[in-house]
């Protein structure tokens, strides 16, 4: 495989794809966060005494988490044919997990703050 393989749309994707999820939830927490708030900011408390926007906020924080495990697994699990490969891989590993750790960094505040306090 030839070093300019590399720099197909696809495999460069495949670098950042972890911030793209990353960008997507915290762009996802801040809308339904900004909608809940204006919408429905005095609801009353569900299930574990969480209100309904901070059970939403939880969900979609958790379904970016499981597209981090997919993706990572998928990267993990890919078989390089050669060193440029395995090197790809690697560093994509790298930035998927920089990434995932952003994205618990974004999310924590989710299950510890009040949403429209």
């Amino acid at each position: 495989m030839s070093p300019a393989t590399f720099l197909r749309p696809r495999a460069l994707l495949g670098l950042i794809a972890g911030y793209l999820i990353w960008a997507s939830c915290f762009v996802s927490l801040y809308t339904v966060l900004s909608l809940g708030c204006a919408l429905a900011p005095n609801l009353p408390a569900g299930p574990f005494g969480l209100n309904v926007i901070t059970l939403v906020l939880a969900l979609v924080w958790l379904l970016h988490l499981a597209g981090f495990a997919l993706l990572i697994q998928r990267t993990h699990s890919g078989h390089p044919e050669d060193e440029h490969a395995g090197f790809m891989r690697r560093v994509s590993l790298i930035l998927h997990f920089s990434a995932l750790a952003a994205t618990l960094w974004v999310g924590l505040p989710v299950l510890f703050l009040p949403p429209c306090a």
